[in-house]
């Protein structure tokens, strides 16, 4: 909520009364003042009040204005990091003590662990004063006999999330020279981390955590920790599954409410194969890309975090582009922690036809890529986006999972003037996973503005 300033100002009917000093009434007329006489001075417009007088040179001149109050300016929250000691709290029931507690103060069981059921550590990120507390808990579900509870793989870890962060952090802002002091997977801290983790050891987890954070912290006070241009593929991953933990994981299901076979399908298109696309695109830090029917923005999000572009996202469901702006103010928080760049990234609501509406057409016009899943779209809204992009530059690309041009298209006389005649079409296989809708493998298409190859034929139409 934001932080709104109230000013309590001067009523500007209120007469301003002050007091005139003995030396400056004597300078006056003798028959017009009395010492310490209250003179009454009549407001002037625009004018600031008026200050008892210090100099006896005129009244006028030794008026010493007080600055009136000036609306401050309105102060902006900054913004922290969702704490994943808060997500945990917030549905503790599906949460049990990941560390076994002791039973007895003479237990010296490898799983045995003194903390306390709600013991917090905190973990220290690249960034100067960014860190976050960790709830040391794991999931829990009923198992399929419904008669005792087993661990969740599907739900948020925090502790694999702090144990992962840890390693994401050694792996990729220290140096080899610097990685000695913490070790590594077969000794010192790093290798700490693993040993007590696995063996449930609490108390010793907890002291190798420590020991990581005070050696991380001596880097950042000297500032000697790597700065990364864009974070490696795995790092963006972790990252962004960070933010999606801590924004809309515990929300997912009302996700699944859709009217089934219709535009509106929601599906998601996984990390592996956004990957691919930005690579094939080849997406940089000076592209603009544009995701039509962008979903709880996952794609943008991670085309922004891998190449640092300019990422736009529009969504016409309500739900969905709620998610997807929440998901970005904590991206660009968690970003900050890491040390990354966001790119500029923006999510509008709407209806990606309407390009007058949503005022998406100027930034179309100047896309690099384009991404539209249209698995589930109808002929009606793929025709109608094939006429969107006869305004699209020579040489941008449009990533689609149908093509927008029929399999056996020629160009000729006939068709020179249909719009799927400016696309030059290749088609590439995905694999198992690729997409959130089947585990099956598939294809995917990249079409590009080439308007050159009509030019012979248009040039025969006019001769």
């Amino acid at each position: 909520m934001s932080i709104r300033n109230k000013l309590y100002l001067h009523s500007e009917t209120q007469q301003k009364v002050v007091k005139i000093p003995t030396t400056i009434l004597n300078s006056l007329s003798d028959d017009k003042t009395k010492e310490n006489q209250q003179v009454p001075l009549k407001k002037r417009p625009a004018s600031p009040p008026l200050h008892p007088l210090a100099s006896t040179s005129s009244l006028s001149q030794n008026i010493t204005p007080v600055p009136s109050p000036t609306p401050s300016k309105k102060l902006k929250r900054e913004r922290v990091l969702v704490d994943a000691e808060k997500v945990v709290s917030a549905c503790k029931s599906k949460y049990r003590p990941f560390f076994t507690p002791t039973i007895e103060a003479s237990d010296d069981s490898p799983r045995a662990s003194p903390l306390q059921e709600d013991h917090v550590l905190t973990l220290e990120y690249p960034c100067s004063g960014e860190s976050e507390k960790f709830l040391l808990w794991k999931p829990v579900k009923m198992n399929q006999r419904q008669d005792a509870l087993e661990d969740d793989h599907d739900e948020y870890h925090p502790v694999n999330d702090l144990y992962q962060s840890a390693f994401f952090i050694y792996d990729c802002y220290l140096t080899t020279d610097q990685q000695k002091r913490l070790g590594d997977a077969s000794h010192g801290v790093m290798r700490n981390l693993t040993k007590y983790r696995n063996r449930r050891n609490g108390q010793a987890f907890a002291q190798a955590v420590n020991e990581f954070n005070a050696v991380v912290l001596d880097f950042k006070s000297d500032r000697q920790l790597k700065k990364l241009r864009h974070p490696t593929y795995d790092l963006a991953c972790h990252i962004l599954y960070q933010v999606y933990s801590r924004t809309v994981a515990h929300q997912a299901d009302a996700l699944n409410n859709y009217q089934a076979f219709s535009n509106y399908v929601y599906g998601e298109i996984n990390a592996i194969l956004v990957k691919e696309f930005i690579e094939r695109t080849n997406i940089t830090a000076k592209s603009v890309f544009m995701d039509l029917g962008c979903g709880i923005g996952n794609v943008v999000l991670q085309v922004a975090a891998q190449t640092a572009c300019e990422a736009y996202g529009i969504e016409i469901m309500d739900l969905p582009c709620k998610f997807a702006k929440r998901q970005l103010r904590e991206y660009a928080t968690r970003m900050r922690a890491w040390c990354l760049p966001t790119g500029k990234v923006h999510f509008r609501h709407g209806d990606f036809l309407d390009t007058t509406a949503n005022d998406m057409h100027s930034t179309m016009i100047r896309a690099d890529v384009l991404l539209v899943n249209n698995y589930a779209f109808d002929a009606k809204t793929n025709h109608a986006l094939a006429h969107m992009f006869l305004d699209l530059k020579e040489g941008a690309k449009i990533i689609s999972l149908k093509s927008f041009v029929p399999k056996h298209h020629k160009i000729n006389q006939r068709t020179v003037t249909m719009p799927e005649s400016i696309l030059q079409v290749k088609e590439y296989e995905y694999f198992s996973e690729a997409v959130s809708w089947t585990n099956n493998s598939g294809v995917y298409y990249i079409s590009t503005v080439n308007r050159e190859r009509l030019k012979p034929y248009y040039d025969a139409l006019v001769q």
